[in-house]
């Protein structure tokens, strides 16, 4: 945490002339100038302001607007199961908080509704942080996030999901050469750690570079709301918030995890229809046969085999494919330690192994 930067005192949190006060919670929001009717366009953003000193950290869901998971993440944390505020079911008691929380839910809002991965003018906004105050439509957006949440923030976390023709094993990304990033996705506490520093332009790395470590989510695939990825993306916000002395929690850690700079991709080698024979998170070995591809009549013209034995992180669901597309992203790991990743851990905490697999093609 920088030391008096962003740190929540024992007093009102202020955030574009609204004045949050201890304990509560309250909608603001980030303004984006007129629409083309004349309609004022915001992105919503909602403030937990604790009772006590604490970080401040950030909640970013909704970058890529077909992305949904994360908007539901974020929406348990700020309401719970009930959706209603201030109810028994709250995740977060606001009262013994310490700290805050801001948690933007959608940022892509005009994307999400258009029901589509770009912003309006069909630009990709993590491409573009930290943004122009007097750019082009995405670049004004990332600039109204970086400046309005990512410069109040000590520690963010981006939540994401795979495209609509992917789908994800949650897991996170983070920088593993700095230390903060590589601690926080830690605690988050998934099997799976991928390094990546993101692409330029992106919110982590972007925000990461200007001092605020952040983390990715990545959990299931676009256009829907899957409980097991939210769920997921809820244990892990709230790991961290108790690593950062947020609120109290003992982490729920696996027994097991990998920390993994580089992993395999298994592609197609000739076009047609695609019948997969496997889901993320399974364990493969190395010569498993994960896919078929047939021709449009559905008779098998070619099989897809694992290139390595370990796990499916990653996995296309498309079934139009043309040679060289990637089928699913594998991690190296045997059988008996991805088992062992399903354990909670004990009082020792987790093992950890770290895995670089040479004959890596992770630009999928």
């Amino acid at each position: 945490m920088r030391s008096g930067v962003g740190v929540a005192e024992m007093e009102s949190f202020h955030f574009g002339g609204t004045e949050i006060a201890p304990g509560t919670g309250i909608e603001v929001s980030l303004e984006l100038g007129d629409g083309p009717a004349g309609n004022p366009r915001s992105i919503p953003v909602y403030i937990l302001h604790g009772t006590k000193p604490g970080p401040v950290l950030g909640l970013i869901a909704g970058i890529h607007g077909d992305e949904l998971n994360g908007v539901s993440v974020v929406h348990h944390l700020i309401h719970g199961d009930d959706h209603i505020a201030d109810t028994d079911d709250d995740t977060i008691n606001r009262s013994k908080l310490a700290g805050t929380l801001i948690c933007v839910p959608v940022v892509n809002i005009e994307g999400m509704l258009l029901e589509q991965r770009g912003a309006p003018d069909n630009r990709d906004i993590n491409r573009l942080f930290p943004g122009k105050e007097t750019g082009n439509q995405s670049q004004r957006i990332a600039h109204a996030l970086f400046q309005g949440v990512v410069s109040r923030s000590d520690y963010l976390i981006d939540l994401h999901s795979a495209p609509h023709s992917r789908t994800n094993l949650p897991h996170v990304r983070a920088d593993f050469d700095k230390k903060d990033c590589l601690d926080l996705a830690r605690a988050f506490g998934t099997q799976i750690i991928l390094h990546s520093n993101g692409p330029k332009g992106s919110l982590r790395r972007e925000a990461s570079a200007k001092g605020t470590p952040t983390i990715l989510l990545e959990a299931g695939t676009a256009h829907r709301f899957e409980m097991e990825a939210v769920h997921a993306g809820i244990e892990g916000v709230l790991n961290v918030m108790a690593h950062l002395g947020m609120i109290e929690r003992t982490l729920r850690q696996p027994a097991f995890r990998l920390l993994v700079r580089r992993s395999k991709w298994a592609r197609a080698e000739a076009g047609g229809l695609l019948y997969s024979l496997v889901k993320a998170g399974d364990h493969v070995q190395k010569g498993q046969n994960i896919a078929l591809i047939t021709d449009p009549l559905g008779a098998k013209t070619h099989t897809i085999e694992s290139p390595r034995t370990g796990v499916i992180v990653g996995l296309a669901l498309n079934p139009l494919v043309r040679a060289g597309d990637p089928i699913a992203n594998i991690v190296l790991c045997s059988a008996k330690k991805w088992n062992r990743t399903q354990i909670e851990q004990g009082a020792q905490g987790p093992e950890e192994e770290s895995v670089d697999d040479e004959e890596s093609l992770d630009d999928a």
